[in-house]
C-alpha cells in the first residue's frame, strides 16, 4: 500500500450513521475481538502466534511426550507444492538407558491435518532430506557400543516421502576415546543432519570422551549417504565451568553456521543458560562459546536457562529459535545470522501452581521443536507432560493439566512491506502465468520445476531449473494486473555461486533493468529495494558462474504498493490498520489470493471496522475489492479527511447496499443518496472499487466504469487522510466481508 506509515488515531467516528462507542474504557487484552485493536507496524517484524491444537492424545497410562517435527518440500496429487511434515513423539521413559519407543504421523497440508495415522513402527530422531530424494533418520540413542572408538547407530531410509521405512546398516568411529563411565552408549545424536558445502553430509552429536569434564558437542561427516559417520569437528566443549550438549545447527543468511547450545555444571545443574558460537569455515573450526543474547517481547527479563534449542533460517531471511524448560519459546534473529534473538515469547506453558520453587520445570518438559512451513510461517509442536518425570501424580494444579498430550502451532514470522503478492496462489487460479526456460524436472524430487520458484521454500531442490550448457535460465512472470512493484525477494541455487538480472515491462516488448544481483550465494531470499515502477511482466535471467552447470532459480517474492495481505500474520489484524473491530487476516474462502482480509461483525451496539491513517493530502486514491459472503445489510468504505474543526472525519462515506446499490452518504442531510441502481454490486461476487477523491469531489468508479462524481460527505474538508472499511451499522449483525488488494495513493 503506498502510504506513509499509519498515524495514531485521534478521533472516534461512526461511519454508518448509527451512534457507536469506537473507544474502550480500558486497554483491550489479548483475547478480547469486540474492542479496537491495532495491527502491527508495516515496516517492522512481527511474530504472531495461532492457538494450540491437540496432535495426539494416549489413552490412560501411555506416555507421549517429546514431540519432534520436520517439513520437506513435495507435491500433492495434482501436482501442486506442499510441505509435507512429519512429527513424531516418544513413548519411553525420558531416562538415558531406556530404547526408543516412538511413533510417527504426516501432514500433506503443511501442518494442518494429520490424517495418515499413527505409524509406531518407525522410531523418532532426527530427519534431513537428502539430494537424491529419500529421507535419512538418525535416532538419538544407538542401538550399542561396538568398542572404544565405534558405535552401531540406529538409522533409517525412506524413498516414499516417510510413509514407508527401511533400516540403515550405519556406524560412527571417533579417534578419541569413550569414556563409559560417563556416558551410556557412546554419544547422543542430537540433532541436525545437513550438507556441507563440499557435498558430504554433517551430523551433531554431544559425548563424553575420557578426561572430558562434562559433554561436548561436535560434528560427524559422512561422504556415503549416511552409512558410516566419521568424528570431523568439536563444535564446543567445557566452556565456563559449563558443559555444552543438546545442540542446534543451522545455516546463517551469510553461510555462516550457528550453533545453540544447552549447558549445565558437571555434578551438578543438568540445565544451565543457553550458548552460543559460530562457524565461517563449513563447520571445521568454531568460535569460542558465549551467553546467548535473547530479548523478549514484553521487555521482561529473558529465560535464564535453556534445553532443546532448534534454529531454524526461513525462506524470508528471518532466523528463529525455540527452546524451553521452564515452559516453550520462540525467538527470531530478523537478520538471519543467529548472533541474537529478539521478541522472545512464551508459546506454551504447562506446570503445577503447587509449591512452584521445587515445580517449576515440571509440566511440559520444554523439549519440542518447529518446523518451516511457509515462507514466513513455522509449525511449532511440544508436550503437556515430560515423558515419566513430568506430571506425577504427587503434583497438582496444573495451568492446562497432568495428561499427556502432544500439541501444535502455527506461528507466523513476517518481514516488513505489506504488498506481497501471491504468485503461487495466482498462478494455481489462472490469473497469473509463467513463461520460462527453466523447465527441468526430475521424478526423485517433483518440487524441482517452474513452480519450485514461487511455492514459499527455499531448500535446495524447490527450484526451476535450467539444465542446458547453452544459454541462460529466462523466468518470466506475466501479472494479472499492472502493478507498481517497489522490492524483489530472490534466492538462487541454494549454497552455491550464482547471478541474476531483473527486468520489467509494462506493455511486453519494452524492458527495463532493475536488479543485477552479481554474484552471490544463497542460503535464503535476500531483498532488494526497487524504485516505484509499474510492472505487467517480470523477467529473471539467470547465469551461474559456471556455464556447464545449471541454473537455480530458487524463489521469487514480488511486492508492490498493493496491500495483498499475504505478507501479514494469519488470525491477526493487518499490520497498519488502527481502531480495529473484527477485522482479521485469513487464508480461508479466499480467491486468487490466499490471505484476504475479513471484516465479520458479531455485534449489535458496535460495528465491524478497519482503519488505515496516512499523511494528510490534497488529493487520494484508493481502490480495492470486496465481496459480501454473510448476512450483509450493507458494507461501507470510506475515504478520511480533515476539517479546520475536525481530524479523521468521513471525508466520502459510501456503500454497497445489500440490494447490489451503490450509494453515498451526506452528514448535512443525514441521508443516503444511491449513484448506483440495485444489483448493480449484487452479493457473492468479487468487485473492484476505485475512489478518486480531491477536497471538492471524488469520482466513484465500479469495475474500471465511472459511476459519477460525489459531493464531500463532510464539507470543509482540508485535507485528505487514509480510509476505513466498516459493516453497516451498530444494529445489524453478521455482516461478512473479504476484502483484498487494497492500494491507496
Amino acid at each position: 500500500m503506498r502510504v506513509s506509515r499509519p498515524l495514531l488515531l485521534t478521533a472516534g467516528v461512526t461511519l454508518a450513521g448509527v451512534a457507536a462507542a469506537l473507544i474502550p474504557a480500558t486497554a483491550p487484552s489479548a483475547r478480547d475481538v469486540d474492542v479496537p485493536t491495532d495491527g502491527g507496524d508495516p515496516d517492522g517484524y512481527v511474530v504472531a502466534q495461532h492457538d494450540p491444537g491437540t496432535v495426539y492424545e494416549p489413552p490412560p497410562g501411555v506416555i507421549g511426550g517429546n514431540a519432534l517435527v520436520e517439513a520437506f518440500d513435495a507435491v500433492d496429487a495434482d501436482g501442486l507444492p506442499v510441505r509435507r511434515v512429519q512429527l513424531t513423539w516418544q513413548s519411553n521413559e525420558d531416562v538415558a538407558s531406556a530404547d526408543s519407543a516412538a511413533s510417527m504421523i504426516h501432514s500433506d497440508d503443511g501442518g494442518y491435518t494429520f490424517p495418515s495415522g499413527v505409524n509406531a513402527e518407525t522410531g523418532a530422531g532426527w530427519f534431513s532430506k537428502l539430494r537424491d530424494g529419500s529421507i535419512i533418520g538418525v535416532e538419538f540413542i544407538p542401538s550399542r557400543v561396538v568398542d572404544a572408538h565405534t558405535v552401531e547407530l540406529i538409522a533409517r531410509r525412506s524413498t516414499d516421502d516417510g510413509r514407508t521405512w527401511r533400516d540403515l546398516p550405519s556406524t560412527f568411529t571417533t579417534d578419541l576415546t569413550f569414556d563409559p563411565s560417563k556416558f551410556d552408549r557412546g554419544i547422543r545424536v542430537h540433532r541436525d543432519i545437513f550438507y556441507a558445502a563440499d557435498g558430504a553430509l554433517l551430523m551433531t552429536y554431544y559425548t563424553t570422551y575420557a578426561g572430558d569434564p562434562g559433554y561436548r558437542t561436535e560434528l560427524a561427516r559422512s561422504t556415503d549417504g549416511g552409512a558410516t559417520w566419521h568424528r570431523y569437528a568439536t563444535v564446543a566443549s567445557f566452556t565456563d565451568g559449563l558443559w555444552m550438549g543438546e545442540s542446534g545447527i543451522e545455516r546463517a543468511a551469510n553461510g555462516d553456521l550457528v550453533a545453540v547450545h544447552r549447558t549445565g555444571t558437571p555434578g551438578g545443574a543438568n540445565i544451565g543458560p543457553l550458548y552460543t558460537n559460530r562457524s565461517s569455515d563449513d563447520g571445521r573450526t568454531w568460535s569460542r562459546p558465549e551467553p546467548l543474547e535473547i530479548t523478549t517481547a514484553s521487555g521482561e527479563p529473558a529465560p535464564t536457562t535453556g534445553v532443546m534449542p532448534v534454529l531454524r533460517l526461513l525462506p524470508n531471511g528471518i532466523m528463529t529459535l525455540t527452546f524451553g524448560r521452564p515452559d516453550n519459546w520462540l525467538a527470531i534473529s530478523p537478520d538471519g545470522l543467529g548472533r541474537g534473538f529478539e521478541q522472545a515469547q512464551t508459546t506454551y506453558v504447562n506446570h503445577p501452581r503447587v509449591n512452584q520453587a521445587f515445580q517449576r520445570n515440571h509440566g511440559s518438559s520444554g523439549n519440542g521443536a518447529h518446523a518451516v512451513v511457509a515462507a514466513n510461517r513455522v509449525l511449532v509442536v511440544g508436550d503437556n507432560c515430560a515423558p515419566s518425570w513430568g506430571c506425577p501424580e504427587t503434583d497438582a494444579g496444573f495451568t492446562v493439566d497432568g495428561e499427556y498430550r502432544v500439541w501444535k502451532k502455527f506461528v507466523d514470522v513476517v518481514r516488513p512491506n505489506v504488498g506481497r503478492i501471491d504468485l503461487l496462489g495466482k498462478v494455481e487460479a489462472g490469473t497469473v502465468t509463467v513463461d520460462t526456460t527453466m523447465t527441468h524436472t526430475t521424478p526423485r524430487l517433483p518440487e524441482t520445476g517452474p513452480r519450485g520458484a514461487i511455492d514459499g521454500s527455499t531448500d535446495w531442490a524447490s527450484a526451476a531449473v535450467f539444465r542446458s550448457v547453452r544459454g541462460e535460465g529466462v523466468y518470466t512472470v506475466n501479472l494479472d494486473r499492472e502493478y507498481t512493484l517497489n522490492q524483489v525477494g530472490l534466492a538462487l541455487q541454494y549454497g552455491a555461486p550464482g547471478a541474476a538480472r531483473v527486468e520489467v515491462s509494462a506493455d511486453g516488448s519494452t524492458w527495463t533493468e532493475v536488479v543485477d544481483t552479481g554474484t552471490t550465494t544463497s542460503y535464503t531470499q535476500t531483498y532488494y529495494p526497487v524504485p516505484d515502477v509499474r510492472a505487467r511482466q517480470v523477467r529473471v535471467t539467470v547465469a551461474d558462474t559456471d556455464p556447464q552447470g545449471p541454473e537455480f532459480l530458487g524463489e521469487l517474492e514480488l511486492y508492490s504498493t498493493v496491500d495483498s495481505f499475504e505478507n501479514e500474520p494469519g488470525g491477526q489484524v493487518p499490520r497498519g490498520y488502527t481502531d480495529a473491530i473484527g477485522a482479521t487476516v485469513t487464508d480461508f474462502d479466499v480467491d486468487d489470493s490466499r490471505h484476504v482480509l475479513r471484516l465479520a461483525d458479531a455485534w449489535t451496539d458496535k460495528i465491524a471496522t478497519a482503519r488505515w491513517l496516512s499523511d494528510a493530502a490534497d488529493e487520494q486514491t484508493l481502490a480495492f475489492r470486496v465481496n459480501s459472503i454473510g448476512y450483509a445489510r450493507g458494507f461501507a468504505f470510506t475515504s478520511l479527511g480533515s476539517t479546520n474543526d475536525a481530524s479523521n472525519v468521513p471525508a466520502y462515506h459510501l456503500n454497497i447496499g445489500a440490494d447490489g446499490s451503490i450509494g453515498w452518504y451526506s452528514y448535512e442531510t443525514s441521508s443516503w443518496t444511491k449513484i448506483a441502481p440495485a444489483g448493480t454490486a449484487p452479493q457473492r461476487v468479487w468487485h473492484e472499487l476505485r475512489v478518486e477523491a480531491t477536497l471538492d469531489g471524488a469520482e466513484v468508479l465500479l469495475g474500471g466504469r465511472s459511476l459519477g462524481t460525489v459531493r464531500p460527505s463532510t464539507p470543509g474538508l482540508t485535507a485528505l487522510t487514509g480510509h476505513q472499511f466498516s459493516s453497516s451499522g451498530t444494529a445489524s449483525q453478521y455482516d461478512h466481508f473479504l476484502i483484498d488488494d487494497v492500494e491507496q495513493s
